[in-house]
């Protein structure tokens, strides 16, 4: 298996982890710095998941890279072959000198898993206290022990203690087997140790057995990380309201999303659904949301926010190779339509110093708080200064900080949001086809790609911290 050589033909998406990761895989490339928690250093020989208690296998490599990890910026690699996934296992192996200087080992060996009894959650529910889960879980499993404010792992980096209310995204697995393996060995480079010299066989298993009940629900189904988005045909118009009856009686997709931020809350899915009437095409976005954040008027405020990405064609109309979905690369651009909650509010009127602080005194000057002599960032034609056409900016990018607002004439897209019930709601709507090199293109009967990025205010999300979703199949009836 030539890692290097069969490098030459994998994925252009693929080539999106270089830039999370660096060349040398030693965790320092250029989207490095917007992700939480970071890029694993692959030089280092330190992994956090493994079924050894030195080295990873080859299967526990090729196990990660096809189902990536849950809750960091690491997708699945489902869509490479089998042959490729197991290419990378041997390039990452010749990243770190340490597969050369020893060998990683049989797994441990995990026994048959006992039946969960009413006494072994007991026994469980004891070892959860007298282990010291509690102190960084907390007692009701949701992460806030006393002390998960002060973890990191061992680069220094802080890390943020597994929520067990949450089924299904524990980053080593989240079948009681998986508990029982994580137990057993513990998580490299991580405050979470092995109990296989404190906790005997039985009292792994009902502990394992009692994380998974602080779900309070079986672990679900997730929506697949990829899948196929169906643009559905209409007729009449598509209505950027998102309380329209077209959009009412629109099916939705739930589309999974990861964060590639630390933080203790997440959304972890938006809802989508997608129409088309052969000359305009439109996607509902929806997504829980318990507080609107719409100020964004000081420092210390920040807009919820949604996304719609999509690749672009090369000139001659052919398709390019998937991009990377953090924001395309150089050889595949990506254009963004960039929904914004306070963008929305200055659609109704101005907004300025005296909306956040109201009880100020502010001189407008004799030509008023408009005129341009006033508003310098306005005058030198800054995108975010002039007035509002629109909710949503059409945005194009050819990967990490390249994020570019398009010129006034190509923000053409129609776009309105409305909070209720703990849910956003936005629709953003544009024509099938522009004259514009840097939008994307759509035809009836075509298949292409669409991912979604959300940003939760409250979260104190802007710029790269967010959650994304992975391509999605864009099929168009």
């Amino acid at each position: 298996m030539d890692g290097p050589l069969r490098a030459r033909a994998w994925p252009a998406q693929l080539w999106g982890e270089v830039r999370k990761g660096g060349e040398t895989g030693k965790g320092d490339g250029p989207a490095e710095f917007v992700l939480f928690p970071k890029p694993r250093d692959l030089t280092s020989g330190r992994f956090k998941i493994r079924s050894t208690p030195t080295l990873p296998t080859d299967q526990d490599l090729f196990r990660v890279i096809t189902r990536g990890i849950p809750g960091t910026a690491m997708p699945a690699w489902e869509l490479l072959t089998e042959a490729e996934r197991w290419d990378l296992v041997a390039y990452v192996k010749r990243l770190s000198p340490v597969f050369g200087e020893r060998a990683a080992g049989p797994p441990l060996t995990i026994p048959p898993p006992p039946r969960p009894t009413r006494a072994l959650l007991k026994l469980g529910e004891r070892f959860y206290a007298d282990a010291g889960c509690v102190e960084c879980h907390g007692p009701s499993g949701r992460g806030d022990g006393t002390s998960a404010p002060t973890l990191t792992d061992d680069w220094g980096h802080p890390i943020v203690p597994y929520d067990f209310t949450i089924p299904g995204r524990m980053k080593a697995g989240s079948t009681a087997r998986d508990i029982y393996r994580t137990l057993l060995i513990g998580i490299g480079g991580t405050p979470m140790p092995s109990y296989a010299d404190s906790l005997s066989e039985k009292e792994m298993w009902g502990l394992a057995y009692y994380v998974l009940s602080l779900a309070k629900a079986p672990p679900r189904q997730a929506p697949a990380e990829t899948g196929t988005v169906r643009v559905r045909r209409v007729a009449g118009e598509l209505p950027a309201d998102p309380g329209a009856a077209v959009w009412r009686r629109a099916p939705r997709q739930a589309v999974l999303l990861r964060t590639l931020w630390l933080r203790p809350k997440t959304i972890d899915r938006i809802r989508v659904a997608a129409l088309h009437n052969g000359k305009e095409i439109g996607f509902l976005l929806e997504w829980d949301d318990p507080i609107a954040d719409q100020a964004a008027l000081s420092v210390e405020e920040f807009r919820d926010a949604v996304a719609v990405q999509f690749p672009l064609r090369s000139p001659d109309g052919a398709a390019r190779p998937e991009p990377s979905y953090v924001m395309g690369d150089r050889e595949a651009p990506v254009n963004i339509w960039h929904w914004k909650a306070d963008w929305q509010l200055d659609l109704a009127r101005y907004r300025g110093v005296e909306d956040r602080y109201p009880a100020t005194v502010v001189d407008d000057g004799p030509a008023g708080r408009d005129d341009p002599l006033f508003l310098t960032a306005r005058a030198a034609g800054n995108p975010m200064a002039l007035p509002r056409r629109s909710a949503v900016e059409n945005l194009a990018a050819a990967g990490v900080e390249t994020l570019t607002s398009q010129p006034s004439e190509a923000q053409v897209i129609r776009g309105e949001g409305r909070w209720a019930d703990g849910k956003w709601r936005v629709v953003v709507v544009r024509a099938l086809r522009t004259g514009n090199s840097r939008d994307a293109q759509f035809e009836p009967g075509q298949a292409t790609a669409a991912a979604f990025a959300v940003w939760d205010g409250a979260q104190r999300d802007r710029d790269g911290q967010k959650a994304v979703s992975l391509w999605q199949r864009l099929l168009i009836d």
